[in-house]
């Protein structure tokens, strides 16, 4: 009996657990970890990182670093999207006429409050070939909250993620134009993810009377990362990495509170709750950059980037609320690229001026696009700056403008209570400003 309302979906929200319309990669990878880096749209960065977020972007760039530091940074991200409605409907079940209707509801607003992305990295020379480090931060993260009257509520309500990544990493100096690095990714996920359930009806389903669904989840997992560094010339940099794939099994619970409805007999605005699992597998990353100085003022740099975001292609779902108790949600993801190009300015022994462009293809398609993440194409405006208070004292400054283009939205959701299309047009940008402070012992 408990399969009646159930979600078949489970949860377009477990396939959702590391999406982020609030990240700003696009997909849900959240490039922020770098403050120096992101002054420059993150262009260059796997080639010349001279400071410890090295550790995250090329661990083999480690080897250029002589001294012991810390570095300690925070990028406060200021989202907007929206979600214009354009016909989104509901389909009875057969049993009340299988009639389809427009569905009610408001157009989404702003879901996203501001977040605040931390990271921390140390790196310590233990030889002048080797170079250990260690790095703490967050590449994936999601926060959104919808209306209760959103007309898009079957398919998303509230959404909310959260990663932890501690990253140990080595490097080691073959000689003066050769490097190479690795280390191991050890990653925590939570999710608690919401969306309401349509109650019974020849018409539009009523609000008042939805029910509710929540998946939440966590799970430890691990990865890997590997770098290379070379120097043909003392001018020029060039970095080559690659990020494995992760995959989570995520152990938590399925909640259901029915729909209030005199068809569901004893049924009615009942609550039900189970165990649940669900695969996620994050996408593999692998990047080439260039760093090429000009002269003593100029350096210019450039990136590109490969997400092997078909890896997400479906998620498989087990629980008791299932019928069947297993489940497969198709996503589609395409596999997508990114590049970026950017300049570093040295105005004297104290600034060092950035400056970056970046685009990034969004991997999602119309037909399953949700309205968690109403994703789109990406284009990144960034400048920053570095001014050194003393020789073992930097700080970093700097800001985006990132761009979301529009997207169709035409995601089906089945329920035994009837089947939602949310059709739509999103899009939005996200405001961010960042500050670090780099210690060198």
């Amino acid at each position: 009996m408990n399969k009646r309302v159930f979600h078949p979906s489970l949860l377009s929200a477990a396939c959702l657990l590391c999406l982020s319309t609030s990240a700003n990669a696009a997909g849900f990878y959240l490039q922020e970890q770098s403050v120096s880096g992101l002054g420059t749209a993150f262009a260059g960065v796997q080639a010349d990182t001279t400071d410890a977020t090295t550790v995250y972007y090329n661990p083999a760039g480690m080897s250029e670093l002589t001294q012991p530091e810390i570095y300690f940074g925070a990028s406060l991200l200021v989202p907007h999207a929206d979600f214009d409605n354009e016909g989104s409907t509901y389909t009875a079940p057969g049993g009340l006429g299988g009639a389809t209707s427009l569905l009610t509801g408001t157009d989404s607003g702003n879901p996203f409050d501001p977040a605040v992305v931390p990271h921390i990295y140390g790196v310590l020379p233990v030889h002048p070939k080797l170079v250990l480090g260690i790095g703490v931060y967050a590449p994936f993260g999601l926060a959104d909250q919808y209306d209760d009257s959103f007309v898009g509520r079957y398919n998303s309500i509230n959404s909310e993620l959260k990663t932890i990544d501690i990253q140990p990493s080595a490097s080691y100096k073959f000689n003066d134009w050769f490097s190479v690095g690795g280390g191991v990714t050890i990653e925590y996920v939570y999710a608690n993810l919401k969306n309401r359930i349509p109650a019974p009806s020849a018409g539009a389903p009523n609000p008042a009377v939805d029910g509710n669904q929540r998946l939440k989840g966590t799970d430890w997992s691990v990865g890997y990362n590997l770098g290379v560094l070379v120097k043909p010339t003392p001018a020029t940099k060039v970095g080559l990495t690659y990020k494995s794939a992760i995959t989570h099994d995520l152990e938590g619970q399925l909640d259901i509170l029915r729909p209030t409805s005199a068809l569901l007999g004893g049924l009615s605005g009942t609550f039900v709750s189970a165990p649940g699992q669900a695969e996620l597998n994050l996408p593999d990353i692998a990047s080439l950059a260039v760093a090429q100085q000009l002269n003593d003022k100029w350096t210019v740099l450039g990136s590109l980037n490969w997400y092997g975001w078909s890896n997400f292609e479906s998620i498989p779902v087990t629980s008791s609320l299932i019928p069947g108790g297993f489940a497969s949600t198709p996503q589609n993801y395409d596999n997508t690229w990114g590049f970026a190009v950017g300049a570093k300015y040295r105005l004297n022994d104290q600034w060092l001026l950035k400056t970056g462009f970046q685009f990034d293809q969004t991997p999602t398609i119309s037909p399953d696009r949700s309205t968690r993440v109403p994703d789109g194409d990406r284009m990144w405006f960034a400048a920053g700056a570095t001014y050194t208070i003393t020789p073992q004292i930097d700080l970093d400054f700097s800001g985006a403008y990132v761009d979301v283009s529009s997207k169709k939205v035409a995601v089906t959701d089945t329920y035994t209570t009837g089947t939602t299309v949310t059709r739509g047009n999103s899009g939005g940008n996200v405001a961010i400003l960042s500050t670090a402070i780099r210690y060198k012992f």
